[in-house]
């Protein structure tokens, strides 16, 4: 196995997530589905959709949920540039229960003061962090 490594970087609009982290791998949500990255990748930029981005750190395993952005593979590194990244030990599973609740009561009002596309956006993004958190309890235990 190699011991070259790559310099992993994930960004959102609130703070840097990860900043120039060494890893053996990362694994993207791209928009066209999943995209797995070793050390000597051809450059690239990639459109990244929601998802759980993967990295592999001398054989542990990290996760985060991504909510959309780009990322841009150059030699050896990865920036990840998230509207927003969330790290399954952040989560707050009862809190994303009931933004959950409370999108899909939005989208099942009449009113026409509903703002469907936000309502389905916090929707989708609730259900995206409970499953990594799922995911996170169901490994640590």
């Amino acid at each position: 196995m190699s011991d070259k490594k790559l310099n992993l970087s994930i960004l959102s609009p609130e703070k840097p997530v990860v900043q120039n982290k060494a890893v053996d791998f990362v694994a993207l949500p791209a928009y066209r589905g999943e995209m797995g990255i070793l050390p000597g990748h051809a450059k690239a930029v990639v459109q990244l959709s929601a998802g759980i981005l993967h990295y592999n750190d001398n054989g542990e395993n990290n996760e985060f949920a991504i909510f959309g952005g780009f990322a841009e593979i150059f030699k050896d590194d990865v920036f990840v540039f998230a509207e927003e990244a969330a790290l399954e030990s952040e989560i707050d599973l009862e809190e994303e229960k009931q933004k959950a609740a409370k999108a899909k009561a939005s989208l099942s009002g009449k009113g026409a003061d509903i703002n469907i596309e936000l309502a389905e956006i916090e929707l989708k993004a609730a259900l995206l962090k409970m499953k990594l958190k799922n995911r996170g309890n169901r490994t640590a235990g």
